[in-house]
């Protein structure tokens, strides 16, 4: 495991403050569905926000239809996660590198989350200053959510396919 991995693994098992973002649980097959009906739940979202030229909530209802996958796929192996980073820092870990999920669906959900955090500091920033930062929203376009629709759906298939 890289280095890197493995300290951030660690450190969201056994966090030296505060309470760990990756517990080890029972495999619960209700939570495991859960999180993929919530997949679904996004993916649809995601599609009504592109028709209506939503992009940025496009990327970002992707972004989540992918991660509540990956949500399902720790739960399947009895980890859950309360953190981001940790679920995919797991994710990557349990499955990419086990070679349970090619590593190209990780790239996936790294792009996603790039234009996710994006808006996300637009909107940090629009919080803070509103005025000054009003006019200086990111605009997220059609072409920047476009790749989403076709891979997030592929993403969720294969982590479906995976669990079953």
């Amino acid at each position: 495991m890289p280095e890197n991995l493995e300290k951030i693994l660690n450190g969201c098992f056994h966090p030296k403050e505060g309470r760990p973002n990756l517990h080890k649980v029972s495999v619960n097959t209700e939570n495991i569905q859960q999180h993929i009906d919530k997949a679904h739940h996004n993916l649809r979202a995601m599609k009504l926000m592109f028709d209506n030229d939503l992009f940025d909530w496009t990327v970002i209802c992707g972004y989540y239809a992918m991660y509540h996958a990956v949500l399902a796929a720790l739960y399947k192996i009895g980890i859950r996660a309360t953190a981001h980073y940790c679920a995919i820092a797991a994710f990557k870990e349990f499955y990419v590198k086990r070679e349970k999920v090619k590593p190209e669906f990780i790239g996936y959900i790294d792009r996603a989350k790039q234009l996710e955090e994006k808006y996300a500091e637009s909107l940090d920033k629009a919080q803070e200053n509103r005025i000054i930062e009003q006019y200086g929203i990111q605009v997220i376009t059609n072409d920047d959510a476009e790749w989403i629709i076709e891979d997030a759906q592929d993403f969720v298939l294969k982590i479906e396919e995976v669990l079953a």
